[in-house]
Order: structure tokens, then C-alpha cells, then sequence
């Protein structure tokens, strides 16, 4: 949810497009698990001898899959760094894939939902306070803070 709206925030435009078409909630939910996805990178151990774009991995090797550069592969998505509501981003990594799935995947998209019908109709006249905070993690992608008022 903060995520989404720090995204929204930065993109006035995306805003309005929301707030004129509600059933765009959804694809601010997908577009936002793309362009900021809570986490960021994974940790994981090499099941046996492996080679990956030419990089030999041993078994037992720790790697880290990085999330967040994936979900901007411009190979996958066209203009990654743009955040677009209208885009749909079928195979974004945001809440992990195959036996990593996160399990609360439709739980989240459902609050997400509800509290973005909520807010987007507002958020065209709120404003933050002061910069977004963030989590002081290298694995974990969101804000700590985020303080809005009404726009001036």
C-alpha cells in the first residue's frame, strides 16, 4: 500500500487515470508489485551443479536472485523504469514465483485493494509531508514513514 502510493505520488498522471477509471485498482496493485516489489532480492542454495547465462553455480552454492532487477528486465517489460497502471505486467516476480510463492499473495492484493478504492479518490489532493523513510533493509522495499496532508 505505501509503496503504491509513493508510487502514485511520483506520477500525478497515474493518479488521475485511477481516480476517472476505479477499475484501474487492480493494475495499480500488479504495476506497483513491478516497478517497487516488497522484496527485493531472495537467498537460496544451489540444489546441485547448475549453469546460468554462462556462469557455472556449484551445488551448494548460495545465490541471491535479485527481484527487483528482474522485475525491470526491459527484455520483459517494455519502458521498466516508467511506472503505467495500464500496463499488465504478467510474470512480475513481486511475490516470488514457483515453490516460493508467497502464500498470502491473494490476501495482500485483496487489503491492497480495498484501501487503494479508498484512497486513489483522495490522493489527487494530498501531498507528503516531508521524503518518504524507508526500511532500513537490503532485502525488504517500503516505507517506514509516509506522512501526507492536504495539497496546499
Amino acid at each position: 500500500i505505501g509503496n503504491a502510493t509513493n508510487a502514485l505520488l511520483d506520477n500525478p498522471d497515474q493518479i488521475q487515470l485511477a481516480a476517472n477509471d476505479p477499475s484501474l485498482v487492480p493494475g495499480i496493485i500488479e504495476e506497483t508489485l513491478r516497478y517497487e516489489a516488497p522484496i527485493r532480492l531472495l537467498f537460496r542454495e544451489a540444489l546441485r551443479d547448475t549453469e546460468i547465462a554462462g556462469t557455472r553455480i556449484p551445488k551448494g552454492s548460495f545465490v541471491s536472485p535479485l527481484i527487483a532487477s528482474a522485475n525491470r528486465d526491459e527484455r520483459r517489460f517494455p519502458d521498466p523504469d516508467r511506472f503505467d497502471i495500464t500496463r499488465k505486467p504478467q510474470g512480475h516476480l513481486g511475490f516470488g514465483f514457483g515453490a516460493h510463492f508467497c502464500l498470502g499473495a491473494s490476501l495482500a492484493r485483496l487489503e491492497t485493494r480495498a484501501a487503494l478504492e479508498a484512497l486513489v479518490p483522495r490522493l489527487e489532493r494530498l501531498e507528503r509531508v516531508e521524503p518518504t523513510q524507508h526500511v532500513d533493509s537490503i532485502l525488504i522495499r517500503g516505507p517506514s514513514t509516509l506522512v501526507l496532508r492536504p495539497a496546499a
